[in-house]
């Protein structure tokens, strides 16, 4: 009860600074800075004088500016990790009756013991950083998360290190974690934001963290952390890094930290970079646990060449792909990547795969991950068990190019297909006797025009039907509805008018959408929104759409499609989807079936509708209420 009391009253405490000329940041700040003071007074009565304690400073709002200053001066000078701390400046902002009033509200109720003080602090910093991100500014990951991390790393004793640290939330699960199992760590924080910098030292403090430091700087161009032989190296490192970071690679391109040996990452993602520094932080027996978006998993160009040579050097040890919508910043699907340096001679050459995407509780527009489903994930990585459809381990050898798409690497998967949910066995599909060749081998594969910009179309010049992705409904192409868009070079359009045939697969989006070009009423250009399929010779192609719409067929459809935000089919992954090679003659026939009964089952929909049309229809004459109403 006398922690709920107060949890109140520092959430009213929050309620009232905000109301007043503070700032989100600067009201956390203060609210951080007065926990503080509390628990100086709690566990460090000795340290400093009766005069400057929390008691006498807010006993009455007289002269209470000055004192609350002083009294924060002289905390930063007792206890050096608190140097440069706390914002004196924010008190000068306040009214001393508004920050009477603010004291007040904390004193309102018995403080509990420094313990509770500490759990209070850390569900005020996850409720209001994370329910308000957008005034916070900062990528706040879920606590389920953080724990999540230090316990896949099993963190014991040692130093632990943070170059993005923040409010220094995933170091103190590393610390809490440790603790647990009755050791200490040793805390290294770093981050380029000096408020959130400031708050995590507080934090830290709040939480009694023995042995810490928290340095200020670009954690990539100029690490803080170093010793007579360049990077300081740690026992262990976890990251919840910005996601896409734009950075200053030509900054770095000549250093002497050795951080970049398996490649510079593009300017344009930052990403593989704070992965390459943690690595390069890490003692030779060293393990880290980063947080990433799915990109980081399979994105080509440097970052693939980097992933191949961490790959080769058998530093990955896991990719656990989480349910999408957790964070409270992003909607996007993340994923949690392991490193170690000294894997166990059983896991050694392999990378263990977890697809825990699936199993989550949703609440409030919010998925969550519930206890179930992290002990779950921490009993399976630890144990190493190989579940069909959701864990197991794959050689590096086998990893194809580089990528690390979770999706690639499981002979069963869940689908949705035209027959309901089924679970696809791949590896079943791959060693049956039926022949099979790629869809390349089968289909001419051509990707659609990117459309001009709306000032471009207002332009003059021939206009053309264009497919996008609404003229395509329920497997048909709606011909009325195509929209025109005008082109001056008409060699360049005819690349792609669509031929009768034509397979349609939709490119972008979580749905995939097909169709054949059953006719060609006029000539139509595939927009970039689509993939087009012009079957050869021995390939039919009612026979090839139905396969792609098959179990099968949407396995291969979904494990082809990346992006985090927007879900996209590349032409180099759609190419080698396998095809059943049966002869053109039985294509056909099951083909032609298949058109049969898609339209059976559309014209018993039409008239099942057009039933229930005139049944209402009569039953509202029954109730007398038709002459209400027209249609």
């Amino acid at each position: 009860m006398k922690e709920m009391n107060f949890q109140k009253a520092v959430w009213q405490g929050m309620d009232i600074l905000q109301n007043e000329e503070l700032t989100f940041e600067e009201s956390v700040h203060m609210t951080m800075g007065s926990l503080t003071l509390i628990v100086i007074e709690k566990l460090h009565r000795e340290e400093v004088s009766e005069h400057e304690s929390w008691s006498q400073v807010t006993r009455s709002g007289y002269n209470i500016k000055p004192r609350f200053i002083k009294a924060m001066e002289i905390a930063q000078h007792t206890f050096p990790v608190l140097q440069g701390t706390f914002n004196l400046e924010i008190i000068g902002k306040l009214d001393e009756g508004v920050l009477f009033q603010f004291v007040s509200v904390l004193n309102k109720y018995q403080h509990p013991e420094a313990e509770g003080i500490a759990r209070i602090t850390e569900n005020f910093l996850y409720h209001f950083l994370e329910e308000q991100r957008s005034k916070a500014g900062q990528l706040i990951a879920p606590r389920s998360i953080n724990e999540l991390l230090s316990k896949l790393l099993g963190v014991q004793k040692g130093s632990v290190y943070d170059g993005t640290a923040g409010m220094g939330l995933l170091l103190l699960e590393a610390y809490k974690q440790a603790k647990q199992a009755g050791e200490n760590v040793t805390v290294y924080a770093q981050d380029v934001n000096e408020d959130m910098a400031a708050i995590g030292k507080m934090n830290l403090f709040i939480h009694q963290v023995q042995s810490f430091e928290y340095e200020v700087g670009d954690t990539l161009t100029e690490p803080k952390f170093t010793d007579e032989y360049g990077l300081k190296t740690f026992d262990y490192v976890t990251m919840n890094f910005p996601f896409g970071l734009t950075w200053k690679p030509e900054l770095v391109k000549n250093e002497l930290y050795g951080r970049f040996v398996y490649g510079l990452p593009p300017k344009k993602s930052g990403d593989m970079a704070f992965i390459l520094h943690a690595i390069a932080s890490l003692k030779e027996q060293g393990k880290a646990a980063f947080i990433v978006p799915h990109g980081v998993l399979f994105r080509g160009g440097a970052e693939g060449k980097i992933r191949e040579e961490l790959i080769r050097n058998d530093l990955i040890e896991g990719v656990i792909s989480l349910p999408s919508n957790l964070f409270s910043f992003t909607a996007i699907p993340l994923a949690l990547l392991i490193v170690n340096k000294a894997k166990t001679e059983e896991r050694k050459e392999n990378i263990f795969f977890i697809d825990a995407s699936a199993e989550f509780k949703k609440e409030r527009g919010r998925n969550y991950l519930r206890d179930q489903d992290t002990k779950k994930i921490i009993e399976t990585f630890i144990s190493g068990k190989e579940t069909p459809g959701y864990s197991k381990f794959v050689s590096n050898s086998d990893i194809q190019e580089g990528s690390l798409n979770i999706h690639r690497y499981f002979d069963v998967d869940d689908v949705d297909s035209p027959i309901g949910k089924v679970t696809v066995n791949r590896k079943s599909f791959l060693n049956s006797e039926l022949p099979k060749k790629a869809l390349h081998d089968v289909a001419e594969i051509y990707r659609g025009m990117n459309m001009p910009s709306k000032a471009k179309q207002e332009e003059e010049g021939t206009k053309y039907k264009v497919i996008q992705l609404t003229d395509v409904q329920d497997g048909d192409i709606l011909w009325d509805q195509l929209q025109n868009v005008p082109l001056n070079d008409r060699r360049k359009a005819e690349q792609y008018f669509v031929q009768k045939g034509d397979i349609l697969v939709s490119a972008r989006g979580a749905a995939i959408k097909i169709a054949v070009v059953s006719e060609v009423k006029e000539d139509a250009i595939l927009s970039h929104n689509f993939i087009g399929l012009r079957p050869m010779g021995n390939t039919h192609s009612q026979f090839l759409k139905a396969y792609l719409e098959s179990p099968v067929g949407q396995y291969y459809l979904n494990s082809s499609q990346k992006g985090t935000a927007v879900k996209v089919i590349s032409i180099k992954e759609i190419a080698d989807v396998l095809v059943p090679a049966l002869p053109y003659e039985k294509q056909k026939q099951i083909g032609e079936s298949f058109e049969h009964t898609d339209k059976a089952y559309k014209l018993a929909l039409q008239e099942a509708e057009e039933k229930r049309v005139q049944d209402y229809h009569q039953l509202y004459r029954d109730m007398e209420i038709s002459v209400a109403f027209e249609q």
